[in-house]
């Protein structure tokens, strides 16, 4: 079991990933994007909101107080351009709308691999 941490995320959007993950038994929490970085210090992964712009700051933030922690961008522009921007600011991965509940599940675990903690789901 993992806790997730969801910033920026719309409703609708973590109500649909948030299923996929506590069926996984997963822990899920909600944050808004002006996040207090301590609020994060027992989050395994964060899954942040990446339909504009704004959350690339929110990316160097994370990186810079966990580097190790994996993010994973999630949002409805499947455009390279802001695919790359994403993994460049330094997320972990990027899952594009329409997604899967697999693809999710995917995600979440190659991400927490990435992290040594293969094994957990």
């Amino acid at each position: 079991m993992a806790r997730v941490v969801f910033i920026g995320l719309e409703e609708a959007t973590a109500c649909q990933i948030g299923r996929a993950l506590t069926a996984q038994r997963h822990e899920i929490e909600h944050k808004q994007r002006d996040v207090v970085m301590l609020d994060l210090t027992g989050a395994d992964i964060v899954f942040a909101g990446g339909d504009s712009s704004d959350y690339l700051p929110l990316l160097k933030r994370l990186r810079e107080a966990r580097p190790a922690l994996p993010v994973v961008v999630v949002t409805r522009l499947p455009e390279v351009v802001q695919w790359l921007d994403a993994l460049e600011a330094g997320a972990t991965d990027y899952c594009a709308a329409p997604f899967e509940m697999q693809q999710v599940q995917w995600v979440m675990e190659s991400a927490m691999q990435g992290r040594g903690t293969a094994g957990v789901f």
